[in-house]
Order: structure tokens, then sequence, then C-alpha cells
């Protein structure tokens, strides 16, 4: 089972929040989407610090692996930045992996949220550095909500960087997957339409107990599989959620596939899977069935359907954190504090 590290210290009003952008440099291409995030950090009682290279907009990342590298240390190393967050996504945050100085990072550690590609990261410092991070809402997404921050994304943010108690989550009563133009700035000129939610789905009922690890399905077998990032997955409850290309479930039943040909589904005690963005109705069903078949054999319990990942709001999840789940009962509980006292 992989090693993490004891959980980071709690987030209190007056520290920093580091903002980076390991792959698509999303505050250099939307200024307006970075100011809406900065601000809602801002009312948490939070500064925000934009790393050195976190605005740029070289192509299709924010600057020189190199450079990217460098604001991780930089965040990580300065005493008053107590979470270190992604501000979107990409495609390259494995440029970045070499240039990494783990001793560096598992010295100084602190929160890092992750994200969809991020993920690459999240994985990275747990295997070399024993660091924990957490799965949720970068700045310029889930944190630049227009007109605020939606309640349910806001309610386990807060649970999970200042809250004492451990996080007993639930569903959403309502989510969205709209996306309003951000280079035409649509997105500041209405809310975003938000539909009823059908609630978590049990695809096959058991229960479970152990450490919480997993992230963006793609970037997980694209860039993990293989690599000297992967992880221990043995007894944990894996969540995995497909990013905003929507991966048809023909494509999601081989890239599980390649999972179950790894034994991960041998390894691991149970099976989360987030709600996939973009998809038509009739395919969600499907994408449940291939997910059944593909665990079918070790007959592990699965819960899907869940508020995390591409599609809006979002649950911020404790990675390494020891989780509980009934996926018949529908309950997923983080069982012991997401972050502690200082």
């Amino acid at each position: 089972m992989q090693a993490f590290g004891p959980a980071h210290s709690r987030v209190i009003p007056g520290d920093t929040v580091a903002v980076v952008s390991p792959s698509f440099g999303a505050p250099g291409a939307w200024p307006h989407r970075a100011e809406r995030g900065t601000a809602y950090l801002e009312s948490l009682g939070l500064k925000v610090r934009m790393m050195p290279n976190a605005a740029r907009a070289d192509s299709w990342v924010s600057a020189p692996a190199e450079a990217r590298a460098d604001d991780l240390h930089e965040a990580f190393v300065d005493d008053s930045v107590a979470v270190v967050l992604s501000s979107i996504g990409g495609n390259h945050s494995n440029q970045v992996l070499p240039y990494l100085d783990y001793e560096l990072i598992g010295s100084h550690p602190k929160i890092f949220q992750a994200y969809s590609d991020t993920t690459v990261l999240a994985w990275a410092f747990a295997r070399h550095a024993g660091l924990r991070s957490f799965y949720g809402p970068p700045l310029v997404l889930g944190l630049a909500e227009y007109p605020r921050v939606l309640d349910y994304t806001d309610r386990w943010l807060r649970a999970a960087w200042f809250g004492t108690d451990p996080l007993d989550f639930s569903a959403a009563e309502r989510w969205t997957e709209e996306f309003l133009d951000f280079d035409e700035q649509k997105d500041l000129e209405r809310a975003r339409r938000l539909l009823p939610n059908d609630g978590w789905v049990t695809v096959r009922e058991g229960k479970a107990q152990g450490p919480l690890i997993g992230g963006c399905l793609e970037t997980i077998c694209w860039h993990l599989k293989g690599s000297t990032e992967w992880l221990d997955l043995c007894g944990c409850i894996l969540f995995l959620e497909t990013s905003e290309e929507a991966p048809s479930p023909e494509t999601v039943d081989a890239y599980l596939t390649d999972l179950e040909q790894i034994g991960v589904f041998e390894d691991i005690a149970g099976l989360l899977v987030g709600r996939p963005a973009y998809y038509r109705p009739e395919d969600v069903g499907i994408l449940w069935d291939v997910v059944a078949r593909r665990t079918e054999s070790t007959g592990i319990p699965v819960l899907a359907n869940l508020d995390f990942g591409h599609t809006d709001p979002l649950l911020t999840i404790p990675m390494g954190a020891e989780g509980y789940l009934d996926a018949g009962g529908h309950v997923l509980r983080v069982t012991e504090e997401a972050t502690t006292p200082r």
C-alpha cells in the first residue's frame, strides 16, 4: 500500500494560496476568470499569490517546463503559503516531472490541490515525496463561477481546507456542464443553467475502507500507467473521472481494460466514478454497464455519478486520507480529519 505522510496543517485566515499553472496557462488566457477565482479566495480571508509563470500562455502550455517547476518549488518553500492551487489542467504536466526536486517538496509539506491533468503531479508528489494532495476545483473553473461559487463547491472546499470534522459527503442537488465562452466573456453575462441531479448510482453494492486515491482517467492511463509515478493502489478506494473531451463508453472500456489487465481491480477495495461531462443521457447508462463489466470478476463495490471531475459543482477530496464506502447505501465518508490543527 502507498505510504502517505501525515495530513497537512489546517488552512486559517491570513494564509496564502499560491496559484501555479503546471500545464495550460489559464490565468493568462482568461484574466477575468483568474480575477473571479482570486476574489473568491480573498472572500475566505486568504491572500493569493500568482506565481511568476502562472499567467503566461506560451501556446498550449503556460511556460517552459523548467519555469513551471520553478514556480512549484518557490511556492512550496514559501512558509506563508498554505495551499498550492492549480489554475486548471491541460495535457502537459508530465513535462515538469524531470525538473522536480522531491526532497525540497517533501521537506515543505502543504496542500497541493490538483485537477484533471495535474493528477500527474498529485501522484508524483505522493510517490516520491509522501505528500497528500487534494483533488478539487481549480482557480479558473469551479472557483470562478459567476455570479458566485456554487454552494456545494464552496461547502466542501471550506470543509476540507478549514474544517475540523471528518467529511461525510453527499450528492449535490443540482449540477451543470453548460459552457459559456470564456474568450468572449459570455460567462460574465449570466449564471449557468443548473439541472436536477439524479444522485449517485450504485453500480455494485458492497462496502470498502481504504485510502482515497485517484484523478482523471485519461491522465492516469496516458501519463501515469507504466511510469515511475505509478502508485501502489493495494487496498485503496480508487476514484476516476473523465475529462471534458467526453471519451465515449467504447473508449472508456479500453482504458478500464488496461487497468483490469494490470491488476488494478484486483488490488483496490472499491471504486468511485465521477459524473461524465458532455454525455448524451442514453450513453450514461452504457458507461455504467461498461464499469460493471470491467470490474465484474473482482466484485468490488462501485458507486458512480459522483460530484467530482469536469462538471460542477465539485467535491474537494483529500487524497491519501482514509475513506469508507457503502455503495449500496450511497455513503462516502472520509473517516479522518482532512487537515490537522497547527
